[in-house]
C-alpha cells in the first residue's frame, strides 16, 4: 500500500510540474499569434466603423439633395444642419 501511494504521489508531483511548464512554453509562442491577430482585427473594425460612416453619410447626402430637389426641405432645416463658425 505504501507503495502505491508512493507512485501515486509521485505522479501527481510530475504532472503538478509539467503543466506549469507546458503552460509556459506555449504562452511565449502564442502572444505574437494573438497580438498580429488582435491588430488585424482592430483594423478591419476600424475600417468597418469607417465605411459604415461613409455609407450614413451618402445616403444623408443623397436623402438631404432629394429633399432639395423636391422643395421639401425648409429654410429653417438648412439653417441648422451649418455648423457654427
Amino acid at each position: 500500500m505504501k507503495l502505491k501511494t508512493t507512485l501515486v504521489f509521485a505522479a501527481g508531483l510530475a504532472a503538478a510540474v509539467a503543466v506549469p511548464a507546458a503552460l509556459a512554453q506555449a504562452a511565449k509562442s502564442e502572444p505574437v499569434k494573438q497580438g498580429a491577430s488582435a491588430q488585424q482585427s482592430a483594423d478591419a473594425k476600424a475600417q468597418s466603423e469607417a465605411e459604415r460612416k461613409a455609407q450614413r453619410r451618402a445616403a444623408a447626402a443623397r436623402q438631404k439633395s432629394s429633399a432639395e430637389k423636391s422643395g421639401k426641405l425648409n429654410k429653417a432645416e438648412e439653417e441648422e444642419e451649418q455648423p457654427v463658425r
